[in-house]
């Protein structure tokens, strides 16, 4: 009986109590703690071969569906996580100042969503969100994907948020991209071993950079931050 309070205790705390020193590694746990949420989908797709004894491509359009939807609460799930453990032990808002934004950040951060959206027509193509339908081949499966996409996009953001906050407490450097470095490392490595391309992985690296740039520019505001990546990401 006590093993149990102890733990509800542990849980309790983690929850809810204040570190008094924070460091730069702190919050480079949070961000490799989000991308590390971002590779349960891995573990989702081996429990879901055991159970329908398929491959992700031999997938029935159902199972799409479901696989989706569940990697999409698991990773909404660990964002909320993450940004409550933030706030609570850290006193760290990820979202950030509520104050308006010099129009003409405004604008660069627009201009580096083009470069992103060209970037994807480009590899596509053509549009990426055209490219993904007539991929799809189905309406449902496009949707849900992009429901998907969704919440992957924060959990990039989270990368980027705490990844900058790790590098300024360790390098004293406001106006460096520190997270847009973090997530481009590791997002970039990511598709280079499981696309099997070290273009591609190049190309996510430029990328994650570009995002992080987005949020500096926005001054860390993530409501602007998460729909103008979400708009480089999806289109």
């Amino acid at each position: 009986m006590y093993n149990y309070y102890l733990i509800i205790k542990i849980i309790f705390r983690w929850g809810f109590e204040m570190k008094k020193e924070v460091k730069s590694g702190d919050f480079f746990s949070l961000a490799m703690l989000a991308f590390g949420g971002v590779g349960l989908e891995l573990l989702l797709l081996f429990i879901e071969s055991l159970v329908y004894s398929n491959s992700l491509n031999e997938m029935t359009t159902m199972q799409h569906i479901l696989h989706w939807c569940l990697t999409s609460f698991v990773w909404g799930a660990c964002t909320l996580l993450l940004a409550r453990y933030a706030k609570n032990h850290y006193s760290f808002d990820i979202t950030g100042s509520r104050e308006s934004i010099k129009i003409s950040k405004l604008i660069v951060a627009i201009l580096l969503v083009l470069v992103c959206i060209a970037s994807n027509a480009w590899s596509w193509g053509t549009l990426k969100i055209l490219g993904e339908l007539a991929k799809k081949g189905s309406i449902a499966l496009f949707l849900f994907q992009y429901i998907y996409y969704i919440f992957e996009v924060g959990l990039i953001l989270s990368i980027i948020a705490y990844g900058q906050k790790a590098g300024e407490l360790r390098f004293g450097k406001v106006n460096i991209p520190w997270g847009g470095f973090i997530v481009g490392l590791s997002w970039g490595l990511m598709h280079a071993l499981t696309k099997g391309s070290l273009f591609i992985g190049a190309e996510a690296m430029i990328t994650g950079v570009l995002y992080g740039s987005i949020y500096l520019l926005v001054e860390k505001r993530s409501w602007y931050s998460y729909c103008l990546i979400l708009l480089a990401f999806v289109l």
